[in-house]
Formats: structure tokens, sequence, C-alpha cells
């Protein structure tokens, strides 16, 4: 294991850059940090390239486990004026994983799936991950112009549930009507209660855009309009207090 101790290590520059999402396209990687989350990845089969360890992280057994998962040649020590540098969080627990992105081929073909249509906040897409995966929900598509999975902070926020994701871009909503689903839409217009609403045996769930919704051409296309009935005087619940709630509602059955 080596020391690293400038901000002009090669290491270091491409860890920064990975913040960018040009950048995690270019090189095909990714990083996460916190303890639980990295030993959440070593349960999956994502491969990590190499470990950032700040000089005053002290967890054997996590580390003994990278050792044996990566080598001791891909772990760094690093100045702890350096880590921070590199850091996302305020309070880092000191140690990060920059991994390989994962090509997904097929779906699981599941009983229920998520699609996201356009989302932006970080921290709503990695919760509805964290959320959907909590309720053995493996597979989610999302519509071009949603936020990148693989940013920092999506990836942060699902807590180590991206690891057991299968991410897809979907072009065209047909092919999920063609695998046998149909689509449930949340939304406020022309919609029913979503108690008891969820009643196929294959369901996509559309989650749609934090200020606009879901599209106009993806709801032309819904089978239902499924929507939370409010008692209080909140006008709006935020998207993934929301979708948490109607995937408690679609898996209950």
């Amino acid at each position: 294991m080596k020391m690293i101790q400038s901000n002009d290590n090669k290491y270091i520059k491409l860890v920064k850059s990975l913040q960018n999402k040009k950048y995690r396209e270019k090189y095909n990687l990714f990083f996460d940090e916190g303890v639980k989350n990295i030993e959440l990845s070593l349960k999956s089969d994502y491969m990590i390239k190499f470990v950032m360890i700040r000089e005053d992280f002290v967890n054997d057994k996590l580390l003994e486990a990278l050792r044996d998962k990566v080598g001791d040649e891909n772990i760094f020590f690093v100045k702890t004026a350096v880590f921070d540098i590199i850091s996302d969080t305020v309070n880092s627990q000191g140690i990060m994983a920059i991994y390989e992105k994962k090509e997904f081929f097929k779906p699981l073909n599941s009983k229920y799936i998520l699609i996201l249509d356009r989302l932006q906040d970080p921290g709503n897409i990695g919760t509805i991950l964290r959320t959907a995966e909590a309720k053995g929900i493996n597979d989610i598509y999302y519509i071009k112009g949603t936020a990148d999975f693989f940013s920092p902070k999506v990836v942060r926020a699902t807590m180590g549930s991206i690891y057991f994701m299968n991410m897809f871009m979907l072009d065209d909503v047909q092919m999920i009507k063609d695998l046998g689903y149909k689509l449930y839409s949340s939304s406020l217009k022309n919609a029913v209660n979503c108690v008891n609403a969820f009643t196929d045996d294959k369901i996509a769930l559309i989650i749609g855009n934090e200020a606009n919704g879901i599209s106009d051409e993806l709801l032309s296309v819904s089978d239902k309009k499924i929507k939370i009935s409010m008692q209080g005087n909140a006008q709006s619940l935020n998207v993934s207090v929301a979708t948490a709630m109607l995937i408690y509602e679609m898996t209950r059955k």
C-alpha cells in the first residue's frame, strides 16, 4: 500500500475528475464513499479498481476485505488535506472506492419495475433506488433527461442499493408493454386513489419530474393513473416520499 501526499498525483486527479459526468463516461468509472456503502458493494459483482483511504482511517475488518478484493497495490493511503480535496462529503468517513461502471444487457423481467421520467434531484433518485431495492424491485428504467445515476450524490444516497440494481435508458415505452407490463402513472388529474389500485400482475410504475410531472406522451399511453389521497392541508409530497408510499401499495398485495 502506497501513501499519496500530493494533489498532483494522477489518481487524485482522476478521482476529482469523476465528480463530472463527462469524465465518468469517458473513463467508465464512478466512486462511492462511506463504510456501509463500500461494505455492501463487496457483496455485489461490481469491480473495484482502487481504494483511497485517509491516513487516520481505522477499520481493520473492512481494510482486510478490500485487500483480499483488490490487492495491496490498489489501495492508497492519502494525506488528510489531499483526501479532503477529492471527497464529496462534508464529514467524510475517510474511505472511498472507485468502481468500473457495469453494462446492463437484460432486465430481470420481474413483477414490478419503475420508470423515472426526467427526475433531477440526486437525493430523490438515490432514495427511490434505495426504497425500490429494499422492496425487491431491481429493474429501473429512466427517460432521457434523468440525472446521472452514477453521480456521487445519487450513489451515496442509495446507501449501497445501487450495486444490486439493473438500470436501463428507455427509448420506447412500447417495449415495456411488449414485456407484458401495465403502465401506472402517478398523476393528480383523472386519477384513482392508489389504495387497492394495483390490480395487474406485472406493473411498471412511472414517476415524473419533480416540477413538471410525467410527460404527456407517457400519460397518453398509461393504462391507469393513480394518486395519493391527502387528508391534511399539504398540497404535495416530495417525490421520493410519494414514490415510497406508492411502492408500498404496489407490493403489499
